[in-house]
């Protein structure tokens, strides 16, 4: 939701600082709860027409949430990644993929709580760093080397959001691990149509639609339809 929420409230903040000290989890979402009050502010002012200078505070702002973000990957990370790389075999049959090797390795994770984790934090990076290359471009006349490596960058998380999949659809997993990554599809997915990336479009789709849920949907739900999947795309494609 591009809109800001109460739990990125100082108030609210205040109850979680505790807990966020030991909980991986509680701490990423501390920080990433910051993104969608970002995304408000950029389609406000593109509403009312700011100014340079307003979505300059705007890209100032992201920059520091991205340096927050890439901070707190720093400290989960303080004793090496938390998985490791393993053949996409592993796990593609229960999405449908034995054929498709568009990503050949995956991650095993340490457990599933370090799962939801990570692909909380590529999501959401994810859409930040979207937002921020959008208005980067639009207003900063950027080198293309600097667009190169921004691109890099968002190119890097929709790629882990689809390595991270596999692990969390075991149905070892449990619903609530496998309902859990189709957010984070969606979003890899919506990154790779705006670049035409037609193989991992296509990976997206076969893992989203290869979740096995039994009662959870029927029939399934199409990864995009409807009017509120519309205003999604329309609010969000001037920034990707």
């Amino acid at each position: 939701m591009r809109k800001a929420s109460i739990l990125d409230s100082p108030e609210w903040l205040a109850v979680t600082a505790e807990e966020a000290k030991t909980d991986a989890y509680v701490s990423m979402v501390d920080v990433t709860i910051h993104v969608p009050r970002i995304l408000e502010r950029t389609d406000k002012l593109s509403r009312a027409g700011g100014t340079p200078e307003d979505f300059e505070k705007i890209i100032m702002d992201s920059n520091l949430l991205a340096t927050r973000g890439y901070e707190w990957l720093a400290e989960f990370e303080k004793n090496g990644p938390n998985y490791a790389m393993v053949n996409a075999r592993t796990y593609d049959d229960t999405l449908g993929l034995a054929n498709d090797l568009t990503f050949d390795t995956v991650f095993d994770f340490n457990s599933f709580a370090t799962s939801a984790t990570y692909l909380g934090y590529w999501m959401s990076m994810l859409i930040l760093q979207s937002n921020t290359f959008g208005l980067i471009r639009k207003f900063h006349n950027p080198e293309p080397r600097q667009l190169y490596m921004l691109d890099q960058e968002l190119s890097g998380y929709a790629n882990c959001i689809c390595r991270g999949v596999p692990f969390s659809r075991r149905p070892e997993a449990g619903y609530t691990g496998r309902f859990g990554t189709l957010t984070p599809l969606v979003v890899a997915r919506k990154y790779f149509e705006a670049k035409k990336a037609t193989k991992e479009i296509a990976w997206c789709e076969k893992a989203y639609y290869g979740t096995k849920v039994d009662g959870l949907y029927t029939p399934p739900i199409p990864m995009r339809s409807g009017q509120k999947w519309t205003e999604f795309v329309q609010n969000s494609e001037r920034y990707i």
